[in-house]
Formats: structure tokens, C-alpha cells, sequence
């Protein structure tokens, strides 16, 4: 440690990248502020920057998952990320409460987290012990849950009451379900959160029956302030044709529908002109951006490999 601000750290590492340390910044997604070079301009070490302090790092919610009425799980708001496309957004992580995430993923134990999303992959046998499910295709690395998960079992959260949750997402950008379908949390709580808040992006596979010709009544109400994450153009098609919004991953440009959708301004395709919490247009279908179009991205992500519009 090299500086310490009212509770700000400041680290550096030099020389082994791939240390216990380094492993530590990967999972809290950390990417270092400066890169330190010999006289060769070779890196020999890194800079890292940690926000220790936690006033709008709170647990949200504690319950019954909303999807199969039997999960336990916890939904935890952090501040601040890395994540250069989404910009520094009040994060929401939606957790097994008793599980920690990769081993969740796993073992196909997150239906309570992520429902039946065909991005979670398939569940490998109990006697595994290592990795995620094969085949996943979801653009979450893991790697962050996991950090969120080992502070929350660690007892790094306080809980907000219900009647403060207004005054956490106070003039702050949200981004609702960081990981995690927004769905399996109360509708109630993501209001309370929003309510004075100065926007938000949201995304669910939950406004779908399960048969994927229809739309599912039970969750349609999170279509206000989210927007229905489509796997296929017939999917996207029956929800615009209900007069809803939807988010796309696509396999190339030439796949979006140009009367419905426009690409993702926050893209590496459209020269990340610009971030999530600038942009915004993900809120959903409600109020002013039910006259937005729909978003359509190329697959990205930590599962980009395993992504194919054939499988879904």
C-alpha cells in the first residue's frame, strides 16, 4: 500500500502479475490506473485504486427468489466499476444467498438467479469442482459475483431499510440486475430504488412465457423500467408487436432490423461513442423511452465463444 485517503487505498504491485494480489484486483474487476515500466518500457508492476468505503454498498433485498419462489437470495448495490462501457453506475448484484456464484452456475443451482436463460449454459456434475457450466455463453465474468458474494457472506454489508432505499439511488444512475435477472427481486424494491433516482438500464428474459410465444403476464410489470432481452428476431418481433422494447445480441451488424433497432451506441462496432450511464436508452418501455427504438449488440462478453443464434 502505498497511500491511504480516509479509507481510499492505493496499492502497487510490482514484478509477478499473477500473484495472489493481481488474482485479487481481476476479482473485483479492477484495472490498474497506471502501468509501471523499466528502462526496457517493459511493464514491470501496476498501480490499483480501491474505494473501501461502503455508504452506498448495501444489501436491497433478502428473500425468496420471485422466479422459483424457493431460492434464497440477496441482492447487493455497489458503487463504482470498471467496466469502461457502462460507466460509474450504482451496480445491483442478484445472488444465491448460500451459494457462492461460479459454484452456482455450475452446478445449475442459479434458476433462482437467472431463470431459464439459455446463456447460463449446462450444468455440470456434483462431483466437479472447478469452473463454470459448460458452454456458457453469458457476457458476466463470474469473477466479480464471486468478490460480491465473499463480502456479503463476510458480514461487508449493512442492510438498507425499505423506506432509505429513495435515498441510495438519489441522483445516481442505476444499472438494475448487474448480474442477475432484475425479476427476481420484487418489483416494489427496484421502484423504491428508482423513485429519485436520475435514470437507469434494466434488462429481463423473464417477459417471455416459457414457451417463447407469448408474453409472460406474471413479470410484464418490470417492462417499465425493463427491457425484454430477446434471443431470437421472433422473439423480438411478437415483443414489439405488444408495444415493447427489447435487447438483442446479435452475431453481426447485418443481422439488426433497422426498422425497430439501431446498434448500441456504447459498442465496440459504434466506436463506444458514448456509455451506458450517459446513454440511458436501455430503461425499458415505459414513459419516454417507449418511443425509443429497440438496442441490438454484437455478442461480447466472457462467453462470446460459446454464443451462437443457432442455439438459441
Amino acid at each position: 500500500m502505498i497511500g491511504d485517503i480516509q479509507n481510499q487505498k492505493i496499492f502497487v504491485y510490482l514484478d509477478n502479475k499473477y500473484s495472489s494480489f493481481f488474482l485479487f484486483a481481476l476479482a473485483q474487476n479492477k484495472t490498474p490506473l497506471v502501468e509501471l515500466r523499466g528502462a526496457d518500457n517493459n511493464v514491470r508492476g501496476f498501480v490499483y485504486f480501491f474505494n473501501l468505503k461502503r455508504e452506498n454498498q448495501m444489501i436491497i433485498y433478502q428473500g425468496k427468489s420471485q422466479l422459483d419462489n424457493q431460492t434464497d437470495i440477496v441482492c447487493i448495490a455497489t458503487d463504482g466499476t470498471s467496466n469502461q462501457k457502462t460507466g460509474s453506475m450504482i451496480q445491483t448484484w442478484i445472488l444465491n444467498a448460500n451459494l457462492d456464484p461460479i459454484s452456482a452456475n455450475r452446478w445449475g443451482n442459479d434458476r433462482g438467479i437467472c431463470g431459464d436463460c439459455i446463456h447460463k449454459g449446462t450444468e455440470k456434475s456434483l462431483f466437479t469442482f472447478r469452473g463454470t457450466a459448460a458452454g456458457r455463453s453469458c457476457y458476466v465474468l463470474l469473477l466479480g459475483p464471486q468478490s460480491i458474494f465473499r463480502t456479503y457472506i463476510a458480514g461487508g454489508y449493512k442492510t438498507a431499510r425499505s423506506d432509505k432505499l429513495g435515498k441510495l439511488g438519489r441522483g445516481r444512475i442505476i444499472r438494475i440486475g448487474s448480474y442477475g435477472d432484475p425479476a427476481a427481486v420484487p418489483a416494489d424494491i427496484w421502484r423504491d430504488l428508482l423513485k429519485d433516482c436520475a435514470g437507469w438500464t434494466g434488462y429481463s428474459h423473464q417477459l417471455l412465457a416459457a414457451d417463447k410465444n407469448n408474453l409472460n403476464t406474471q413479470f410484464l410489470e418490470y417492462s417499465d423500467f425493463c427491457m425484454l432481452s430477446a434471443d431470437t428476431i421472433e422473439q423480438a418481433r411478437l415483443a414489439w408487436s405488444q408495444g415493447l422494447r427489447t435487447y438483442r445480441t446479435v452475431e453481426s451488424i447485418a443481422e439488426i432490423d433497422k426498422n425497430h433497432e439501431i446498434l448500441c451506441p456504447a459498442s465496440e462496432q459504434a466506436g463506444k461513442r458514448t456509455t451506458c450511464e450517459k446513454c440511458m436508452l436501455c430503461s425499458g418501455s415505459r414513459g419516454k423511452a417507449q418511443f425509443a427504438k429497440s438496442i441490438a449488440i454484437p455478442v461480447h462478453g466472457a462467453g462470446k465463444k460459446h454464443f451462437s443464434t443457432n442455439n438459441n
